[in-house]
């Protein structure tokens, strides 16, 4: 339990010595502010990186996005009330699994009392 404790304890430390640190350099203000922040860091790190090749997959176009977007709409609605319109079949199908394994609990109990074999 102490061990999950310290665990957590590091884990919750550095995820706020990250938020403490990007709010202190200013990650979180107008767009400007970070646009010189990203060119500082760049400018620190770059001779210490040589050209390393790095290819950024072309973004979405807004039509693909708006597709995507319906589409996965659609199926959760088409989830849901797939989901509801079984739902009453399946709570009978529950309440009975529950029901027959209660009773087979019972009926395999070896401490029958006098009250219940009767």
């Amino acid at each position: 339990m102490a061990f999950k404790l310290l665990k957590f304890g590091i884990k919750a430390g550095m995820v706020g010595g990250v938020v403490y640190y990007t709010v202190d350099e200013g990650v979180w203000k107008d767009s400007e502010h970070t646009t010189q922040l990203y060119s500082k860091i760049y400018k620190t790190v770059a001779p210490y990186v040589k050209e390393v090749p790095v290819e950024v997959p072309e973004l979405p176009k807004m039509d693909e996005i708006s597709f995507m977007a319906k589409n996965y709409w659609n199926k959760g609605v088409v989830a849901s009330f797939i989901f509801l319109s079984d739902l009453p079949n399946k709570t009978t199908e529950w309440s009975k699994q529950g029901y027959d394994y209660i009773v087979k609990q019972l009926e395999q109990s070896p401490q029958k009392t006098a009250e219940t074999v009767k």
